[in-house]
């Protein structure tokens, strides 16, 4: 553990090294991720503007929502949906090959490999839109409750990191299906609306994007203390679930790859 952690450092290191070396493009990226955060914020504040409640959701705890996805998910384009795209194109270019005689852990490098900088101002935009919906609602708020929700927060990055991981190891059989991932991230979206709203889609359909309805929705109702213990325990036994069968599926696949050489 503490040689993977010494590797994340180096890591981070080199990233901003890039970040540094390439200023013009951190800008670029840095203004398109402010912009798509800010279009994710105001488009919920319009589409509730006359609206009171919605799903026995009040308009405030809405935007509580909103505001929440937007700090967990920059988190996980920080961190994690970088690296699954370049996971994407490596396995497609055939490149998986140069990771797997690397003496690290091949799920290690492809999933922690970029880091993308220019997603703080999202996380920090986010964060302080959700302080002020929760400071206007005059919710009350403890150490423990933060702390709490923080947890869960961090339970629902890795349920979301596993969803993404066991779509796209598919690649390793059908590599011409790079678009996947555009297809995850409006596949994502879908987390930041209630429960309650996605229940009136066909059973079968809810059941398939039900995990992602807990990613955001499981952490608000922690601020909002509506949240019960089924809840916190479905979040993490699928968080739990999903991790594991991602791993398991990502070594079963990894037996059947064909390199690119051969």
């Amino acid at each position: 553990m503490k040689r993977y952690i010494r590797i994340y450092m180096q890591l981070l290191r080199l990233n901003l090294a890039t970040l540094l070396t390439y200023r013009v493009n951190f800008i670029n990226n840095m203004i398109a991720s402010i912009g798509w955060g800010a279009m994710s914020l105001y488009t919920v504040i319009i589409l509730t503007t006359h609206v009171t409640e919605a799903y026995g959701w009040k308009r405030e705890e809405l935007l509580l929502l909103n505001g929440l996805y937007g700090v967990i998910v920059g988190v996980f384009h920080m961190f994690l949906s970088i690296n699954m795209g370049r996971m994407s194109r490596i396995i497609h270019m055939g490149e998986l090959d140069g990771i797997l005689i690397k003496p690290i852990d091949s799920q290690f490098a492809i999933s922690l490999w970029q880091v993308n900088f220019s997603s703080v101002f999202r996380i920090l935009m986010a964060l302080g839109y959700t302080v002020w919906i929760m400071h206007s609602m005059h919710l009350v708020v403890t150490v423990s409750s933060i702390l709490f929700a923080v947890g869960l927060a961090l339970i629902s990055l890795v349920l979301l990191y596993s969803i993404w991981f066991l779509m796209l190891t598919n690649l390793i059989w059908f590599t011409n299906m790079s678009n996947l991932v555009v297809f995850l991230y409006s596949f994502e979206s879908m987390a930041r609306f209630p429960k309650e709203m996605l229940t009136q889609l066909a059973s079968l359909v809810f059941f398939v994007v039900m995990p992602l309805t807990l990613v955001i929705n499981t952490p608000v109702r922690v601020l909002l203390h509506t949240a019960t213990f089924a809840d916190v325990m479905m979040l993490v036994a699928l968080s739990v679930g999903l991790w594991w069968a991602a791993r398991k599926y990502w070594v079963f696949a990894l037996r059947h790859y064909t390199s690119a050489s051969s």
